[in-house]
């Protein structure tokens, strides 16, 4: 009983770092308004993500947190730029949840995106937490991705 509480205090110990080191208060970008920054309880990712029919997709992500810190809600929104949906934006929800320690190569932090109920068409997307403010596009493996694109999201 013992190895378990303490399992569970090293686990909400780690959490809680996990969220004091990803809070941000200082905006560096005047022009972002309140509503697009991060939070502790949100944050914003965005950048363009690589394509197969297209120049790349305009990529923007909020993660919303749940109490528990270990997933929430997340919202999509994708542009992709050239190609046969130039322009057209989608946008998408759906849960999200961490994945951390040894089932990570090098021990780091994967967001994985699931989409949401009845949502056939999309598979979960992985996200590869590089920094505090950086997010890399990786396989269902945590491996990068083999294409010569840009595949990071920074911290708006």
């Amino acid at each position: 009983m013992t190895l378990t509480r303490f399992s569970a205090l090293a686990l909400t110990a780690t959490l809680l770092g996990f969220l004091v080191t990803g809070c941000d208060t200082g905006d560096e970008n005047p022009a972002t308004s309140s509503s697009q920054r991060s939070s502790g309880t949100n944050q914003i990712y965005g950048g363009s993500l690589p394509c197969d029919n297209c120049d790349g997709i305009d990529t923007e992500v909020a993660l919303n947190f749940s109490t528990d810190s270990a997933g929430g809600v997340y919202t999509l929104t994708e542009t992709p730029q050239g190609g046969p949906a130039d322009g057209q934006t989608q946008k998408r929800k759906g849960n999200w949840k961490v994945i951390s320690g040894n089932a990570v190569p090098g021990g780091g932090t994967v967001y994985v995106l699931h989409p949401a109920r009845g949502d056939e068409e999309h598979e979960p997307i992985y996200l590869l937490m590089e920094s505090n403010t950086t997010l890399q596009l990786v396989d269902e493996h945590f491996k990068p991705l083999d294409t010569s694109h840009n595949d990071e999201l920074h911290r708006l």
